[in-house]
């Protein structure tokens, strides 16, 4: 009875083992670009088609997908997270305005080139239009636990993606190391992303070499291949070779060609979504979308030759695989907390450690979350202090986070243009050494040219990017009419020479505060009268000012923002000898201006903003009288207030209070059309100012946030003249 009994056994789990035996199963995901989203797709109706999926294989962004999908993603959360993206800010270097510091915000809303230079050959070197560095730190996020000496082999579908070393022209196959550096090597397209440097390699996008790794995935024990191929590899017809791009691909294509041929024929199914019209750069959201559905669609119409392929793999037609989700998903849960035991830095100037640590707000042998390691890695990125920023998590327990960087040349050539109706054109050039000495210098020598030129230098001493001290001294010569009534009332020419001391202190972000010591030499030419009208008698003078100066502002764009708010306050104290103003108190000038934007639906806006000046004590100068007119403050004079319907600028009296209400509608992403009134009050005395002047002004608008700056073009109407005013500018103010 025993022996029946065990050969009973035995013939069960012979039986048994015979059954659970099956073909290893892979996909392969060919490059592509925007257009190997549709792997997505595919990848959903496989699953539903009930296959196991044993190996992914991947090249570009079929390397991202599949690395995501090995490690337990789900389509469906693939999908969703493809979708979520602003792919424009990752696929660029830009960094979001909330996360800039303040001098940076400054800078890059002023200058529409920027070109680097050092000693350095690197600093001189452009490597990649694109340095990658945001979707490098998108892949680290979605990556959490798999950063540092993985085994791709270990995950829940065995792992590799492609890259090509331009060293020695060969392929390099990650099947170990960090996930999301193989996925970004796999898609460093050359001269569109900067070459990932690993070891003595330099990789870039293995679609140069392999664009569907079939073979990679036969190598790895694949028995049954199921490929997902976006038609790149095919070789063109004269027909449709008309670009500089189409000749590009087709070189590409016929590099690549006979392994491809043979790939292809080592696949068992070949799925080829339709890709007319989209190509690699087909980023925006419609096209994504129905990108993603061309792939389900393809693998829908193929279902008949899934479910024959089930056989052949060894299992039954209603064979099901168990879904298992990826346990670490930081894009369920951004405050999912995980244990940091050690932080370290790699490329990091030492001096910037302690500093880069507080504003980051990440400790050692604590818990932080995604959330909060987000926050980091963009504050060290809007540093503008280092490229290539990214980190990973390291050790045996994945607990050591270590932060790396590149030294950025912080010497630069900067130039920025801007046309308008009053001025025709202005000029900005620049140019910023920096001297990595123990105290970090800089010196910047700043050119204006237009109706109201200047020259600047300034020499800055940081104690770190936060704090410093500078001095400058400034020549700017001025050529200015002065209108009343909307007539010209008088010109006036003069030089003026500025020699300044100043300490600054910032919050990082948001908050900035200066304060210092300025001497200024008035040297009038001449004044130019219109028949009958007052006249000004100035002599040469000179001013020695003591200045404050606060500025809190929260904006998400420097020009047409969808939220935040700003408060700007200055005092100044005027001198001619450091303690009197010709042999009596000094005089004060005080100016704030408060603003905010006020959302009304997705894409209407209200926009407040009340803003004056006064003068404060008896008789003050002449150059610090308060002067109005204008579409931005300090077009030119420091004290110009802005005033829609007055274009050109007005001399009023010491006190102005004006309030100005903007509602805007938004058209797309960048189309603007604004409706705009103000009203203000003006009085030499502060105290009576409800008593003084009333005028009003207004206008309508268009407004288009270009790649060269603003375009903003009006018509204006104000008590102040008869004449509709028109007014138009592209560029940035400065």
């Amino acid at each position: 009875m025993k022996k029946i009994l065990s050969i009973f056994l035995l013939i069960i789990i012979v039986f048994q083992s015979a059954a659970g035996e099956r073909k290893k199963v892979a996909v392969v995901l060919g490059g592509g670009g925007a257009k190997g989203v549709s792997h997505i797709g595919a990848l959903k109706v496989i699953e539903k088609a009930g296959i196991p999926i044993d190996y992914v294989v991947g090249t570009s962004m079929g390397a991202i997908v599949g690395g995501l999908y090995s490690i337990g993603y789900t389509p469906e959360k693939i999908d969703s997270i493809v979708k979520a993206q602003d792919w424009t800010m990752l696929l660029s270097d830009r960094i979001a305005r909330s996360s800039q510091s303040f001098p940076e915000k400054e800078v890059s809303e002023r200058y529409i080139l920027s070109l680097p230079f050092g000693k350095e050959k690197k600093d001189r070197t452009i490597q990649g239009v694109i340095k990658g560095q945001n979707l490098q730190n998108l892949f680290s996020n979605l990556t959490i636990g798999y950063h540092d000496a993985v085994d791709f082999g270990s995950f829940q579908k065995s792992f590799a993606c492609v890259a090509v070393d331009v060293v020695d022209g060969k392929e390099y196959v990650f099947t170990q190391g960090s996930l999301p550096l193989a996925m970004r090597a796999s898609m460093a397209i050359p001269a569109v992303f900067t070459p990932v440097r690993l070891d003595s390699m330099v990789l870039v996008d293995g679609g140069l070499n392999n664009n569907y790794p079939a073979d990679i995935a036969r190598r790895m024990g694949a028995e049954i291949i199921i490929g997902i191929d976006l038609g790149t590899s095919d070789l063109k017809k004269l027909k449709q070779i008309n670009t500089p791009g189409d000749v590009i691909g087709q070189i590409i294509a016929l590099h690549g060609n006979e392994k491809y041929e043979k790939n292809k024929e080592m696949t068992d199914l070949l799925l080829r979504p339709n890709m007319s019209p989209y190509n690699a750069a087909s980023f925006n959201s419609i096209a994504l979308d129905t990108l993603i559905n061309r792939g389900e669609q393809e693998a829908r119409a193929r279902w008949n030759e899934l479910i024959a392929l089930k056989k052949k793999i060894g299992i039954s037609d209603d064979f099901k695989q168990e879904k298992r989700a990826y346990s670490k998903d930081p894009t369920s849960n951004c405050d999912e907390t995980f244990y940091i035991r050690s932080i370290s830095f790699a490329g990091i100037d030492p001096r910037d450690e302690n500093w880069l640590l507080k504003l980051c707000k990440l400790k050692e042998n604590s818990y932080t979350t995604i959330a909060q390691l987000k926050r980091a890695m963009d504050i060290i990125i809007g540093t503008d202090l280092y490229s290539n920023v990214s980190y990973k998590l390291s050790g045996q327990n994945q607990d050591e986070l270590i932060l790396s960087t590149e030294a950025k040349a912080m010497s630069s050539l900067n130039l920025g243009v801007r046309f308008d109706t009053e001025e025709i054109m202005a000029i900005l050039l620049n140019a910023t050494l920096d001297y990595r000495s123990r105290f970090r210098s800089q010196f910047a020598i700043t050119g204006r040219v237009s109706e109201s030129s200047y020259a600047r230098l300034d020499y800055t001493i940081e104690n770190n990017p936060l704090r410093n001290f500078n001095i400058a001294y400034m020549l700017d010569y001025k050529d200015i009419d002065i209108y009343q009534k909307g007539e010209k009332f008088y010109n006036t020419t003069y030089l003026h020479h500025l020699a300044e001391f100043g300490y600054t202190d910032m919050n990082w972000l948001n908050f900035k505060f200066q304060a210092g010591i300025r001497y200024e030499y008035y040297d009038y030419n001449r004044f130019l009268y219109s028949e009958g009208s007052q006249e000004y008698h100035l002599k040469p003078e000179d001013f020695i000012n003591y200045f404050a100066l606060a500025h809190f502002e929260t904006f998400d764009r420097g020009y047409f923002p969808n939220k935040g708010v700003s408060f700007r306050a200055q005092y100044e104290i005027h001198t001619d000898n450091f303690l009197k103003y010709k042999g009596k108190s000094p005089f004060s000038s005080l100016s704030a201006c408060a603003s905010t934007v006020i959302p009304l639906s997705s894409h209407l806006s209200l926009l407040p903003f009340v803003y004056g000046r006064t003068l404060l004590g008896d008789n003050p100068a002449y150059p610090y009288l308060n002067v109005l007119g204008g579409e931005v403050f300090s077009k030119y004079l420091p004290q110009q207030m802005p005033f829609t319907g007055i274009n050109r600028m007005e001399v009023t009296s010491n006190s102005i209070l004006i309030g100005k209400i903007q509602l805007r509608q938004r058209i797309g992403n960048n189309h603007f059309i604004s409706l705009i009134g103000n009203f203000g009050m003006h009085h030499d005395r502060l105290e009576n100012i409800t008593d003084g002047k009333h005028i009003w002004g207004g206008s309508i608008g268009y407004g288009f946030n270009s790649v060269a700056g603003p375009l903003n073009a009006s018509l204006g109407i104000s008590d102040q003249t008869d004449k509709v005013q028109f007014y138009m500018n592209l560029g940035y103010y400065f």
